[in-house]
């Protein structure tokens, strides 16, 4: 098997198990704007992200292909990645997948997601 394939089985194993633990509902506070479709003119409103949260969602998932700090690895640096200020395009690739990362949309809650991209936006 290839790298990438193992990587987004485990990514996607690793998710379904995280997602069957308790999930942080989101409310009317604390909610984040985003354009979720990019040219759809669509807007979402995403959870604010919690980065403790985050911090151990990455290091059960994301970790596998994206490396420890998010350092790079078959996946790209996350830490300092643009694309973490940029929401449209980055909840565009969580939802659609880019190139090797599988399309995460069904797979992990946009909380889960948020708490993510939260503690990534800590790292330089």
């Amino acid at each position: 098997m290839n790298r990438w394939v193992i990587c987004a089985v485990l990514s996607l194993i690793v998710l379904d198990v995280v997602g069957k633990g308790a999930v942080i509902g989101a409310s009317g506070d604390g909610r984040q704007n985003a354009d979720m479709n990019g040219s759809s003119g669509s807007v979402a409103m995403r959870p604010a992200g919690d980065s403790r949260r985050g911090e151990g969602l990455y290091n059960a998932s994301c970790i596998v292909c994206h490396n420890p700090g998010a350092a790079g690895g078959i996946g790209p640096r996350l830490a300092g990645n643009p694309v973490l200020l940029d929401e449209p395009a980055f909840w565009k690739v969580v939802y659609e997948g880019r190139h090797v990362m599988p399309p995460l949309k069904g797979a992990i809650t946009e909380q889960q997601m948020a708490d993510i991209q939260a503690w990534l936006k800590t790292l330089r």
